[in-house]
């Protein structure tokens, strides 16, 4: 069984949330559900950037 990453789940829930209170017109709800995605995003790329330059510096 494939393990599920929680990064994805997180991005899920987020969208979910989104979607359920712009359903709702609970615009705080929207605000946490971007705020989530976003948080995972930004956290994804900072941790993509510091591998290549870990991986940068071990070739040179």
């Amino acid at each position: 069984m494939k393990q599920v990453d929680v990064p994805l789940g997180i991005v899920v829930a987020g969208v979910v949330l989104m979607i359920g209170c712009r359903l709702a017109t609970w615009w705080p709800g929207v605000i946490i559900g971007a705020a989530l995605i976003l948080g995972v995003l930004v956290s994804r790329t900072y941790q993509r950037r510091v591998n290549r330059r870990e991986q940068a510096g071990r070739h040179d």
